[in-house]
This record gives C-alpha cells, structure tokens and sequence, in this order.
C-alpha cells in the first residue's frame, strides 16, 4: 500500500503571506518612528550651543532669511509695514519702545504681531517657542532723505553673535492702510507711521527694509 504524502493548503499560504504582510507592516513603523525620533532630535535651541557654533548660527541665519520670505507671499510683509494708528504709530500695539527711540509709539509684543501677520506666526512658532529671542525693525529714508528706523518688536539688546537676516519691501501710494482702510497717499501726513521718501518717483511710496535680528 502507497504511502500519500500531503500537501500544504491554502489556509497554509493564507497564514504564512498574513504574517509576511505583518512582518513589513511593523518594520516600516519602525523605520518611520527612527525617521520622526532622528527629525526631532536636531531641533536646535539656545541651550544646545547657542549661536557661537558655526554650524548653528548658518541654520538660523537661513531660517530668519526664508522666515521673511515665506512671510512675504500675497504681500504680508507689506502689509505689516502699513499696519497703522492715526497716532504714528502701529495699530493694535502693546509692547514697550526700544530705548532711544520715539516714544510716541508703542510696540508689537509677540502676540500682537501674531496677531497682525503671518511674519508673527511664524516668529513665535520657530524662534519664540524655541527660547530664542528676536528684535524686528524697519529701516527707511525719511522725508529729509536720511537713513531712520522704526523698531516692530523689542525683546531687549542683542547678544554679540547675533545674526540679522533682511528683505526689502517697496510700498506704492495706492496701496492701504490696516485696518484704516485708506489708500498711503490719501493719509494725513502727522499721521504717517512710516512718512514717504524725498525724490521717488510714483507710484513709488518709500523702500523699506525688513530686519530680523534673532539670538
């Protein structure tokens, strides 16, 4: 009498492929949680080196550049230099003035500037939660043709290694005001926060150059 030798079944394959699928399910977990663990554990903050590491200050210099110019798309940037009081001053302020400067004005505080632009969001989420500190300034020519500043936020006096990223901004006399709602060339000129260049050609209001200095 022959003897029979039997075949696997199907159930045999159905298990064995259900545990192969298993088995590069939780691998690809693996690799994803390495992944996630190795993108958080490079989060750099001032108490990782601070600015003194070269390597640090080259990753912030080139997070605070693209801050400005990520900021800037649909005119953001610029509408943050047009946020205005009828004071001289910027609308929905709270915060204290740099020292030196006109004390007339008042302002953004890290909220307020969040607020008021998505430049502020941005900040706050990168530099501020982090621990960094950060001062924003625009600098422009005044009506007698000289180099002036307005200080946007001041969280104190910069470190010696600072780093400072910049980004331009042309303002156009037919452009608004926020929230006031009227056009640069129709606003009182007492109560300009940010007054018109002498010798520019219209359209052309003033250049103004965004300047972020983080530590």
């Amino acid at each position: 009498m022959s003897s029979r030798q039997s075949l696997p079944t199907d159930s045999t394959h159905t298990d064995r492929g259900q545990a192969y699928t298993l088995e590069g399910f939780i691998g690809a977990m693996v690799v994803l949680l390495a992944v996630l663990f190795a993108l958080q554990s490079v989060v750099i903050t001032p108490s990782s080196g601070g600015l003194a590491d070269r390597s640090v200050q080259s990753q912030v210099q080139q997070e605070a550049q693209d801050a400005l110019v990520v900021a800037d798309h649909d005119e953001n940037v610029s509408a943050l230099l047009r946020h205005w009081d009828e004071d001289g001053g910027f609308a929905g302020t709270n915060g204290s003035v740099a020292p030196g400067e006109d004390h007339e004005y008042e302002t953004f505080t890290q909220n307020d500037l969040e607020n008021a632009s998505v430049l502020g969001l941005i900040l706050n989420q990168r530099f501020a939660a982090q621990g960094w500190n950060y001062n924003l300034e625009f600098h422009y020519l005044d009506k007698g043709n000289d180099m002036t500043h307005k200080t946007a936020v001041y969280q104190g006096s910069p470190s010696a290694d600072a780093i400072t990223a910049s980004y331009t901004v042309t303002l156009y006399n037919d452009q608004y005001i926020k929230p006031d709602g009227k056009q640069i060339e129709d606003y009182d000129d007492a109560n300009q926060t940010i007054p018109p260049a002498k010798g520019v050609e219209d359209p052309i209001y003033n250049v103004v150059e965004v300047r972020l200095i983080v530590w």
